[in-house]
């Protein structure tokens, strides 16, 4: 058995040596070719080195070819070869040249391992230069709407293929500006149009190329590449076979001009700069403590969504404002990017009053008039009313809580069963709150039409609007319990409601009263992180230990009042 292993090992052994020998042998023969030595300035060269041996992909550089020509990557390959146990390695190189300019240029000598190709010349002709009697099949043309720009300014690039003949697949490539943005503006156009009596299919595609550099540039046209059927007759063995052309389109020198020295703005060269406004409510109509979403669109001809500025809008201070995470994009319209920002914030006026928004400027630079103009909404004055104000009459102290005057009290003679004045008021809570909270009103509104239904002489009178203030209380600690805060403004409003009747005008001038518990200040929190950019943790424990000190310190306050006759401590 250790025989047999032994034997094994010296055989495998032995052939990674014979492997390891050949993979690193050096190369013994070297020869460079060209499928072409004549060309038009619009086609390329495929240039072939193919070596005997073995040797790394990077054993040749090829950067002497550029100074003529532009050339792809190389492609790479190896192949191995055993014939009556002799094994031959053959390592090849291809890469695609297209030339810079017209004339006769040289392709170098390349040497591995002391073996050299030959050099040899090559010829690129102009496209005029092409026979007259047989017009070219393919060909690609490019244009631009403009040769001078200003930095940043959208310029459009239109390419267009032209094909006599039918194609089996092709490809093609983007222009090239250095450190310009380029994006390919709406679908290829396919048309036919006849050309020097020659009828081409057409194929169109455009792209806008907003340079980010300031000089003098040369925007290298694209490359189309495609397979051709040979339609050769010699031969029934060429059938259906193909070959491969490639065009590229010619390049074109372009002057982009710096931004003025003049302009002191933050830059932003357009044809047109629009901004406008929306709110989401009646702004003519602010109420002191309600939310208003107030929307600003800012929208420029010619531009990507990268290049539109920060927008900072100034409030009084009495205005709380929260703004959302800008909404940006980039969309196409009439052979144009057109860029477009969307600013969300939320804006709660704390007190009331008459405040002025000021204008909204925005600075931009026509690259058409070569001024500087402004897009802008006026300066305004909004009216901020009082928080709304039950219309029950009020003749308790500011800040005790008062019975609902439209409950009977125990011995009254001047019992009222008169509700449609109440069914208005709750059905506008209704609409006003969220599913939850409807529902939680309901229920009330069912127990407040028990207890109004009871007879006069009725002795076993219970207490409706603690009973419903409680079913609310026990809907807000739990929401606030499972971190819910999306009804937290609707959960507060319907209980400091039950909780503080007529006393109750808005939930931040309720919690107001009670500084010591700072459940304004972690109301506040919650709201800010509703629409703030950035995450705020939120104290749910802390804000259900303030309002449930609220609701004790709220319920002590009924001792001595009218109310506490009706439920006397046992």
């Amino acid at each position: 058995m250790n025989k047999c292993f032994k034997l094994i090992h010296s055989v495998l052994l032995v052939s990674l040596l014979a492997l390891a020998n050949s993979t690193y042998a050096e190369v013994s023969e070297l020869t460079a070719s060209v499928d072409k030595n004549s060309i038009l300035s619009d086609e390329s060269i495929r240039l072939t080195v193919v070596a005997s041996g073995s040797t790394d992909k990077d054993a040749i550089d090829f950067s002497a070819l550029l100074t003529d020509f532009s050339a792809s990557q190389p492609s790479f390959s190896q192949s191995t070869q055993i014939i009556n146990g002799d094994m031959t390695r053959t390592v090849s190189w291809s890469i695609n040249l297209y030339p810079k300019q017209t004339g006769t240029f040289t392709i170098p000598s390349f040497e591995i391992d002391g073996v050299s190709t030959q050099s040899f010349s090559v010829n690129v002709l102009p496209v005029s230069a092409s026979s007259s009697n047989q017009p070219r099949e393919f060909f690609v043309t490019s244009e631009l709407d403009t040769q001078s720009i200003f930095l940043q300014q959208q310029i459009l690039y239109t390419v267009k293929i032209h094909l006599s003949r039918d194609i089996e697949r092709g490809q093609l490539t983007l222009p090239v500006l250095e450190g310009a943005v380029i994006e390919q503006i709406g679908e290829d156009e396919d048309y036919q149009e006849i050309i020097n009596g020659v009828r081409y299919r057409i194929i169109e595609r455009k792209y806008a190329i907003i340079p980010q550099a300031s000089g003098n540039f040369l925007i290298k046209g694209p490359i189309f590449e495609a397979e051709v059927l040979t339609n050769s007759r010699r031969s029934f063995a060429n059938f259906g076979r193909t070959k491969r052309i490639t065009r590229r389109a010619p390049d074109i020198d372009i002057n982009v001009k710096p931004i003025p020295q003049d302009y002191s703005f933050t830059w932003l060269p357009s044809e047109l700069v629009e901004i406008s406004e929306e709110w989401q409510g009646d702004e003519n109509n602010l109420v002191a403590g309600e939310p208003i979403t107030r929307t600003i669109t800012l929208t420029a001809l010619g531009l990507t969504k990268e290049q539109l500025p920060n927008i900072d809008l100034p409030y009084h201070p009495s205005f709380k404002v929260y703004p959302e995470q800008p909404n940006l994009s980039t969309v196409e319209l009439n052979e144009n990017l057109i860029a477009q920002g969307v600013y969300n914030s939320a804006i709660i006026p704390s007190e009331s009053g008459s405040f002025v928004l000021p204008e909204l400027r925005i600075p931009w630079f026509n690259v058409r008039t070569g001024n500087t103009e402004f897009a802008f909404i006026p300066a305004r004055t909004v009216n901020v009313a009082p928080a709304v104000v039950s219309n029950t009459s009020n003749t308790n102290s500011p800040n005790q809580p008062v019975e609902n005057t439209n409950e009977p009290l125990v011995g009254s003679n001047d019992i009222t069963t008169n509700i449609d004045s109440n069914n208005t008021y709750w059905i506008y809570v209704l609409l006003s709150t969220n599913l939850l909270t409807i529902v939680a009103l309901y229920v009330m509104w069912l127990s407040r039409n028990k207890s109004i239904s009871v007879s006069n002489a009725s002795s076993d009178y219970q207490q409706p609007i603690l009973a419903s203030e409680a079913q609310l209380f026990k809907v807000l600690k739990d929401n606030l319990e499972q971190g819910k805060q999306t009804s937290l403004t609707n959960d507060l409003d319907a209980w400091l409601t039950a909780l503080l009747g007529n006393q109750h005008y808005s939930v931040s001038s309720s919690l107001s009263r009670y500084a010591n518990t700072k459940a304004l200040q972690l109301y506040n929190q919650a709201l800010s992180s509703q629409y703030a950019n950035s995450n705020i943790n939120i104290d749910f424990r802390g804000l259900i230990d303030a309002v449930s000190i609220i609701r004790k310190e709220a319920q002590a306050s009924y001792k001595g009042s009218v109310l506490n006759q009706l439920y006397p401590e046992t």
